[in-house]
């Protein structure tokens, strides 16, 4: 597929060469995101229904003690969220960011190739990994609607008392 140039001690695709790998590779990092937004996805469905479903055994048996049981889904599932953009997807992320700004404004001459998880280039601190994985607005906002949702149902509960 690519012929590759003697350079020093061993063959090394030339610049051409390496704008194909970086297409090949964004390919790879793209089927990848959408691999992870389909079982984020996947999840959060799960988590609704969990939720929905013990807000709706609560007013069913007339115990708003069951409430509480939604508010723990949806606090799990803002952290299992959180833990898989923060263990699998970012990684990926910052990569698609490097690749994008090499193509687009770097002066640098020199990129790593097929590096998907950027372990060669520069990569965020611990901070910016955890705030871009847990703290993203869509996870965290409807985190907050179910339990504030939930806490709203805990009122409404009839009691067998």
């Amino acid at each position: 597929m690519f012929a590759l140039e003697k350079r020093g001690r061993g063959m090394r695709p030339n610049s051409k060469e390496k704008l194909e790998i970086l297409k090949v590779e964004m390919g790879l990092i793209q089927g990848t995101f959408d691999k992870y937004d389909d079982l984020i996805f996947r999840n959060r469905n799960w988590f609704i229904t969990l939720w929905a479903g013990a807000i709706g055994l609560a007013f069913t048996i007339k115990d708003p003690g069951i409430i509480f049981l939604s508010i723990l889904a949806a606090v799990l599932y803002w952290v299992l969220e959180g833990f898989m953009r923060h263990q699998y997807w970012y990684k990926y992320v910052v990569r698609y960011r490097a690749i994008r700004e090499w193509l687009n404004s770097s002066k640098s001459e020199t990129i790593s190739i097929y590096d998907l998880t950027n372990h060669y280039g520069q990569r965020p601190g611990r901070r910016e990994r955890v705030k871009n994985s847990f703290l993203k607005l869509e996870p965290s906002l409807l985190s907050v609607v179910m339990i504030v949702s939930a806490i709203i149902a805990y009122t409404l509960v009839p009691t067998n008392a």
